[in-house]
């Protein structure tokens, strides 16, 4: 029965109980109001609000959605249906509700506020800070307006913008730690760097636990390709560079100079000082800036320094032992990446499969957040031993690596999300190398050996200088996978390609790209009007960037194309459809490198001075392609410029590459792993007989037939 009065009752008491803080009761009073009257919005907003209160979010959408028609009279009904729809995930319906409240009212707050934060979500900044600043001039009183604003001038990387806005937030509201927090930080971002450090050496002691707070929570929601532990010290040359190197991974270079200049002052002062900093993600982005071999070799060192005076001395210093139960094998432990990559899982497989494990025992360390055991169980079928790491502390993986009697310990990780070096710097084997490290120069630890090429360091070098660096006899990169393609699509025009046109593909994450290549890449398109690039499938953000970078460059932003998002396998399919594979310079493509080669497509690269610079052309070399490797960015351009003008020269390539796939070095996978397993029985030999570490050349295995996997690639 609808009795208003009690209905009435219902609500004030369900009022009574929110305020008091019982949640539970006060849903029942807010139910049983709804009961009577089930088409009430108020009685059916206050329930919504209970539920998502006591972490319901579902049902309180059920609730609204229940009485739709009526909230869609109104902003704040609106409104609040819009916000249950996001709370559930449902993004288009949330926006339809926002768009009704603010059609009913242009002005309404809550409206405004979220759909620009929404807008900043999906990279429209433009939209999101006009919203925001109107936000701020209907209520120039609301703190979090004006935070909101602050926060999405940074994120659209407008730092001059919000350093002068939160300079006028704190006249505004003077002593708030929120703010002048996000002031020093911003203008760290800014470059204002000796500012910003002066502002966090004043902060107190309580409010230097607020900024700490502040920027773990900030470091939380980033995104980078190398992660560390936060510096216990909050610094402004440091925060300078983590937000460079974030807008790095999305093809923003306007900070790329100033970042350049901001290292090589943090290594001028380190070595003025002698206090290095954990530099393992300055290794790794400073690949792609025109930074010095010579200056990467000495951030190398001082961060390797830095690490080990950080560590902690819980860890009993290593002692190289050997039980009884131990068998003659040489143990050999793979510090892994996630298995959940199927590209690296699928690789170590096939790098297993080949291993003489009558000689060798090998052990899988792997960091596979939240594993799934099965892929661990697959490793041991090839005859390794696989323990999940991710949980542990660096002192708890190395006390298990310890455990399994190691000889030789390789670090298949550097420079990626898993890199770990603390484990390598509290030493878990007595021979510790480098699998691929990027760097040509060698420092003396933790790891005794680096892995390269007669490519990467030539015959005629003076090799002492590199450090003890194992020469493999064709390539350093050992190209394991032999997952195969789906079918490649019935025509180009099914992935936005160009029938007849010239498609250029280059396959590389967003970061590896920088100035310099994308220039090279331009002046390509410019010559060959009849081309677009194909890129794999990047983030809004980083087209964006990279369209506004093209217009700069007198290109057309609709010639560069993007791979759909697929699984790898369709990937591999889709790759098939380009003519030529372009590098990068800096950083050479690897695995994108390896798969395009793998699936018959042709690839021209550039040597540089590094070994991130040279490893394409290790690569190439090895697929059988010797003309494909230029000796400067400006052969590059010539050399697919002449290929994309003569597509009979550019089909007889191809044709090379295809006869080559059974017999070149690169695809030669079972003698490149027997090349790997005689330099660890040489290393363990020379340990053995008291050699210290020096640099020596692996020879050459004799060839093995290699049969084609499918058509197009192995």
């Amino acid at each position: 029965m609808n009795d208003p009065a009690v209905f009435a009752r219902h609500m004030q008491q369900g009022a009574a109980h929110h305020v008091a803080g019982r949640l539970e009761q006060a849903l029942v009073a807010f139910e049983s109001a709804l009961a009577l009257q089930p088409h009430n919005t108020n009685a059916a907003n206050a329930c919504a609000t209970m539920l998502t209160a006591l972490g319901q979010p579902a049902e309180a959408y059920r609730i609204l959605l229940s009485v739709r028609e009526r909230l869609l009279l109104h902003p704040d009904g609106a409104t609040n249906l819009a916000i249950a729809a996001e709370a559930c995930g449902h993004g288009d319906e949330a926006r339809q509700a926002y768009a009704r409240a603010l059609e009913l009212n242009p002005n309404h707050l809550r409206a405004l506020n979220n759909t620009a934060l929404d807008l900043a979500h999906l990279g429209d900044w433009a939209e999101a800070i006009r919203r925001l600043e109107h936000c701020v001039s209907l209520d120039p009183g609301s703190l979090p307006a004006w935070l909101n604003l602050a926060d999405t001038l940074v994120g659209a990387r407008q730092f001059a913008q919000a350093v002068t806005l939160l300079a006028e937030v704190q006249s505004r509201f003077p002593g708030n730690t929120s703010v002048s927090v996000r002031h020093m930080v911003t203008l760290a971002f800014d470059g204002q760097i000796e500012q910003a450090q002066s502002a966090m050496d004043s902060l107190g002691p309580k409010n230097y636990e607020l900024l700490k707070d502040f920027l773990a929570q900030a470091n939380k929601a980033a995104s980078r390709s190398v992660r560390k532990l936060p510096d216990v010290k909050p610094d402004a040359y440091e925060l300078f560079c983590q937000q460079a190197f974030e807008a790095m991974q999305q093809c923003d270079w306007r900070d790329h100079d100033r970042l350049t200049a901001v290292i090589r002052e943090m290594l001028a002062r380190a070595v003025r000082t002698g206090k290095g900093r954990d530099g393992r993600d300055t290794q790794f982005y400073g690949l792609t800036l025109p930074l010095l071999e010579d200056e990467m070799a000495q951030l190398r060192v001082l961060s390797i320094d830095a690490i080990g005076k950080a560590l902690a001395t819980q860890v009993a210093p290593f002692v190289a032992r050997r039980s009884k139960n131990r068998d003659d094998r040489i143990h050999v432990g793979l510090a892994a990446q996630s298995l959940r990559d199927p590209r690296f899982a699928n690789g170590l497989e096939q790098q297993l499969r080949l291993h003489d494990h009558r000689r060798f025992a090998i052990h899988v360390y792997s960091p596979t957040p939240e594993p799934d055991f099965s892929l661990n169980a697959r490793l041991s079928d090839f005859g390794a031993t696989a323990v999940e790491i991710a949980h542990m502390t660096d002192d708890e993986a190395v006390g298990r690596m310890r455990i399994d009697e190691l000889d030789i310990f390789v670090d298949m990780a550097f420079d990626s999300p898993w890199c770990r070096p603390e484990i390598p710097e509290r030493r878990v084997a007595p021979i510790q190398i480098r699998q691929t490290t990027w760097h040509r120069h060698h420092p003396p630890r933790p790891c005794e050996y680096n892995m390269s090429d007669t490519f990467v360091h030539p015959a005629g070098i003076d090799m002492e200088k590199y450090g003890a660096v194992v020469r493999l006899p064709h390539t350093c990169w050992l190209a394991a996978n032999n997952d195969g393609p789906d079918e490649a699509p019935a025509s180009r025009a099914e992935v936005g390609l160009p029938e007849d046109g010239l498609v250029l593909c280059a396959l590389l994450p967003a970061m590896m790209i920088e100035p310099l290549t994308f220039g090279l890449w331009m002046k390509m398109l410019d010559a060959l009007p009849h081309a677009v690039l194909w890129l794999p499938a990047y983030p809004a953000a980083a087209r964006a960037n990279l369209a506004r970078e093209a217009r700069a460059r007198g290109v057309d932003a609709a010639r560069l194309v993007y791979l759909p998002l697929c699984t790898r396998a369709r990937m591999l399919g889709y790759v098939r459809l380009a003519d030529l594979l372009v590098d990068a310079v800096r950083f050479n493509a690897n695995h994108g490198l390896s798969d395009a080669l793998r699936m018959g497509v042709p690839a021209v690269t550039c040597a540089g001075e590094s070994m991130a610079s040279r490893l394409g052309g290790s690569i190439v070399l090895a697929a059988g392609l010797d003309d494909c490797v230029a000796g400067t960015p400006a052969a590059l351009v010539d050399r697919v410029v002449g290929l994309g003008q003569d597509r009979g020269a550019l089909a007889r390539l191809r044709a090379q590459l295809a006869n080559q796939l059974a017999t070149a070095p690169l695809f030669d996978r079972q003698a490149r792993v027997r090349e790997w397993e005689t330099a660890w029985a040489m290393m363990v030999d020379r340990h053995r007989t008291g050699v210290p570490p020096q640099a020596f050349d692996v020879p050459a295995c004799p060839p093995t037939v290699i049969r084609p996997a499918a058509e197009g690639g192995l």
